[in-house]
């Protein structure tokens, strides 16, 4: 199904996929997190001609589970906090978690201090802060998930591993965070932007290609049977691993080059209809 172009615009083949993998806010989900009211019907058609449509997000299990339902998408796997988990949307079985080692958390929590940074952890699907401020009341909000407030983050961290971290920031300051981060976490985390203010920290390896590509060995789905969507720069990797990879127009240059069609995010819910 490979067909690189060098990231062109909407065209090329129509055949049906076998698995669609779909990045969920800034994707299917436009800004205010609404969605083209035709999408439920077209993965419906998908699913039902046989495609597996499987949600990539940096959500938390239980903030995704809510949005796939409205989307009409309430059984078969996911893949959240970036790639570090992989779930079931049915009952929310975890089939595949990788978290960040303890020692290594206790560090990021330490580090995050010293930058005088918000930092949300993610422990056991449950969003934990060290403090209730606004930035965390802003992701709760964005989420709709709930926060859990502790004393003391490291303790926690330390007994019990964390799927991943998130750094939030003001825009302008996110890609010094990042490449600090970067430059002292660099081969033993991975860091990413996600959203103009998240930066991500996840275990080293964790990515949504990689995921996607242990969940495809899993139901026997070749790669170049795949055709990812995504906006994000945290999506780069999965568009171009898989068979066909598709931006939307909004997203940022390096995202619409890594891709082999671009679509209008408006246009997607078309787009994808062609394929079923």
């Amino acid at each position: 199904m490979r067909a690189r172009n060098g990231g062109g615009e909407e065209g090329g083949r129509r055949q049906p996929p076998a698995l669609l993998a779909a990045d969920l806010d800034g994707t299917l989900l436009f800004p205010d997190r609404s969605f083209d009211p035709s999408l439920p019907d077209v993965l419906a058609r998908l699913r039902a001609r046989g495609v597996a449509v499987v949600p990539c997000t940096g959500r938390m299990l239980r903030s995704a589970r809510p949005v796939a339902a409205r989307l009409g998408l309430r059984e078969g796997p996911v893949v959240c906090y970036q790639g570090a988990l992989v779930a079931e949307l049915g009952d929310g079985a975890w089939l595949r978690h990788q978290p960040v080692p303890s020692p290594l958390a206790v560090r990021v929590v330490e580090d995050v201090r010293r930058l005088g940074l918000h930092l949300n952890a993610y422990v056991d699907d449950e969003l934990v802060v060290e403090r209730l401020d606004e930035w965390a009341r802003r992701y709760a909000e964005y989420a709709e998930v709930g926060i859990t407030a502790v004393d003391d983050l490291a303790a926690l961290v330390r007994e019990r591993p964390p799927t991943k971290f998130v750094v939030l920031a003001p825009a302008a300051e996110v890609p010094a965070v990042v490449a600090g981060l970067r430059r002292r976490w660099g081969g033993r985390l991975t860091v990413n932007r996600s959203q103009p203010e998240y930066v991500e920290v996840t275990a080293a390896g964790v990515s949504k290609s990689a995921a996607l590509a242990w969940l495809c060995r899993r139901l026997g789905v070749p790669q170049e049977a795949v055709v990812a969507c995504g906006d994000g720069m945290n999506d780069i990797d999965l568009l171009r691993w898989a068979g066909l990879g598709v931006a939307v127009a909004e997203a940022d240059a390096d995202v619409r080059a890594a891709a082999d069609v671009v679509v209008p995010r408006a246009g997607l819910a078309r787009f994808l209809d062609g394929l079923a």
